[in-house]
């Protein structure tokens, strides 16, 4: 029995000592645990100091690699972000450079900001494109380059205010343009019903010279090339001293701040009926007004200009032998001299008497301050001198 007590005893002592052993083994295992999981939650912060403290379950290092991820989505969203305004500042500034040059290429343009007129120098301009022409389905910005090239016309040549809108209105009303765009005949119906006159001129470089320095206008058809890749209408509206020619090109304003020679227009025309490529437009009333008003300017040029020939012939028979030998450019040139006290001479008499006809008090002052004839040349001076013929020929040229 004591045996049997002992081994009992025996058996529970060691089995408390494996129980207690067990135990320790796995608190060892556990605070090993720990000190790994608090070692890579350390690690952790140090790279990604946003992070909070991880937990001390298994799963914790994948929550970690999660915000990671998600944190790498971030920045990517924020860089992709930081992209898209970058691009946004570039168009936007780009944006602001287009503007700044379409107003620096604007600069030949003014508009009348109450009357929305806009002028091209001195002649009133139209651009097809504009928004204040195309809230109607008249289609003006696509197809509206002759409508709006008439209308150039008529505005100037009349001085009524008639808008693209009014002239393809009229256009389409009568059949002579849609939407695809105006027929050749468009051109001479509707300069005739806003009562100017038309004239084809074809591709014929003579007349259209003739045309534009009578200070008429002149529409003309344009192909593919320089103003157009298909067919475009343009105004030609004058011909300035050196021969080049001023255009209002209804569908650009850049190119209307240019002039052109005569035959690169022609070139660039395309073959079309009614007249065309080229048509004449002007105003009969204002042509009569502009001719009496050119007869009255030439009657009083032809007068004075008998007058001087009058004085050259009533100068020539005064004079004597001696003074005829003497060439009239040295008669006629006098000299300003203090020492004279009066010029009373008879080139002096006659070179007053000029300059009374003539309305001119110039001459009138030179013929009472100046020496002329076999007085003035004795003290003859480039400085003080003064030519009456070189003076007379201003009245000759106008």
């Amino acid at each position: 029995m004591r045996r049997r007590a002992m081994t009992v005893t025996m058996a529970a002592f060691f089995a408390a000592m494996m129980l207690f052993s067990d135990v320790e083994i796995f608190a060892d295992q556990e605070s090993s645990t720990e000190v790994t999981t608090e070692t890579q939650v350390t690690t952790t912060e140090q790279v990604h100091t946003t992070e909070t403290k991880a937990d001390n379950s298994k799963e914790k290092p994948e929550t970690n690699k999660r915000k990671e991820t998600k944190k790498k989505e971030g920045k990517e969203k924020k860089n992709s972000h930081k992209k898209v305004r970058s691009k946004k500042k570039r168009t936007e500034t780009k944006k602001k450079i287009y503007k700044k040059e379409e107003i620096t290429s604007q600069n030949s343009f003014t508009k009348d900001q109450k009357g929305q007129k806009e002028y091209l120098g001195s002649y009133f301009y139209f651009n097809q494109a504009d928004a204040m022409w195309n809230h109607n389905n008249l289609s003006l910005h696509s197809s509206g380059c002759g409508p709006t090239a008439v209308a150039v016309c008529i505005s100037n040549l009349t001085h009524q205010w008639v808008t693209p809108v009014d002239t393809a209105s009229w256009a389409e009303k009568n059949g002579y343009y849609s939407v695809s765009g105006s027929l050749h005949s468009a051109i001479p119906a509707m300069a005739n019903h806003w009562g100017l006159e038309c004239k084809g001129l074809y591709k014929n470089k003579i007349q259209i010279e003739k045309a534009l320095k009578s200070g008429h206008m002149v529409v003309g058809l344009m192909g593919s090339g320089y103003f157009t890749k298909k067919g475009h209408f343009i105004t030609l509206l004058g011909m300035d001293k050196s021969g080049k020619v001023e255009v209002a090109d209804v569908g650009s304003r850049s190119r209307s701040q240019k002039k052109y020679e005569l035959s690169f227009i022609i070139e660039n025309s395309k073959s079309a009926d009614a007249g065309g490529p080229f048509w004449e437009i002007w105003n009969r009333k204002e042509d009569k007004k502009s001719k009496k008003k050119q007869n009255k300017t030439t009657d009083r040029i032809l007068k004075k200009q008998e007058i001087i020939q009058r004085f050259y012939a009533d100068l020539q028979s005064d004079l004597t032998e001696f003074e005829r030998e003497i060439p009239m450019e040295e008669l006629l040139l006098g000299v300003k001299d203090q020492t004279f006290q009066s010029h009373s001479s008879k080139i002096n008499r006659h070179l007053r008497n000029l300059g009374k006809q003539l309305n001119d008090e110039k001459l009138v002052k030179i013929s009472e301050t100046y020496s002329f004839g076999m007085d003035g040349i004795p003290v003859y001076d480039e400085k003080t001198c003064f030519s009456v013929p070189t003076y007379l020929e201003r009245y000759c040229n106008y």
